[in-house]
């Protein structure tokens, strides 16, 4: 096969992955109500951003000029886009991040787990030096108060409130941050998972080193039990993974911190797709 056969064979097989990769996020955004037209913007904004961070020169600055024939965007939209302040992060994107950041150190550090390694229920307040709320959210900001949070996660069924001995004690009904009622907190998780997802993709068929994990098993010709069978066993074991390399990872982030070389992170995830229909594999290209 001659080398250009090969570059149309590649191109080939890369449109038909973006194809797959693009039809669930159309579905979706169909369903919202978001046209084309309303999609086209961000993904310009997006393009000249990417370019703009991605596919600098070294020791040479990059112009307007440079980004728009990287991207095919127009020179004047790339000189718009590229003075818009895009270091904002959204009010509920920063409560989210430490929500999580907060039911992570709950069911992973040492200090509120009891001896078999579940989260203790805890004071609401400080007594005694016991493990509490307010310091469990205090240790990780100042700037929220406790009662906040626990107005929130009561509401959304991850606490419950208890009374011992005259004390308010909080006990966690999920093992994990599980957003249920706030939309715009699973469109804040949605865009963290999948984002990150694909960059491991993008990673390894660029063919980086070294190549970061990301394996998957399919089955088809199951029945609905059978289905039901193994979402229960795959949400058991996955859910016993996550905790476990969660209560490591706040150990390892407690000896780091501080250190001048702590300047990395990491980003587990696992899934589960339950394919309900024959339609779903045969959509039309």
């Amino acid at each position: 096969m001659g080398k250009n056969q090969t570059n149309i064979s590649k191109e080939k097989a890369l449109l038909h992955a973006i194809k797959t990769i693009l039809k669930p996020l159309v579905r979706f955004l169909i369903s919202q109500n978001i046209t084309y037209v309303g999609l086209q913007n961000q993904l310009k904004q997006t393009y000249v951003k990417v370019a703009d961070n991605s596919f600098k020169l070294n020791g040479k600055r990059q112009t307007d000029s440079r980004i728009s024939l990287l991207t095919g965007v127009h020179r004047s939209d790339v000189k718009r886009i590229r003075k818009e302040n895009s270091k904002l992060t959204p009010s509920k994107g920063i409560k989210t991040s430490l929500s999580a950041q907060i039911m992570s150190v709950w069911i992973g550090k040492k200090a509120y787990l009891d001896s078999k390694g579940n989260p203790k229920i805890l004071f609401r307040c400080a007594q005694d030096g016991s493990p509490s709320f307010e310091e469990l959210v205090l240790s990780l900001s100042k700037d929220k108060h406790p009662r906040s949070f626990i107005d929130d996660w009561v509401n959304q069924g991850l606490i419950e409130i208890k009374e011992q001995n005259d004390k308010e004690m909080i006990g966690l009904t999920e093992k994990g941050y599980i957003p249920e009622t706030d939309y715009e907190e699973k469109l804040f998780f949605a865009g963290k998972n999948v984002g990150d997802h694909l960059s491991v993709v993008v990673h390894n068929l660029e063919k980086k080193s070294p190549p970061m994990f990301d394996r998957a098993i399919y089955y088809q010709q199951l029945t609905e039990e059978s289905v039901k069978e193994l979402e229960t066993l795959s949400e058991k074991r996955m859910m016993e993974v996550l905790i476990e390399v969660n209560q490591r990872a706040n150990e390892l982030q407690e000896k780091d911190n501080g250190q001048e070389q702590a300047n990395k992170g990491m980003h587990l995830g696992a899934y589960y797709y339950r394919k309900l229909t024959k339609s779903e594999n045969n959509e039309a290209d």
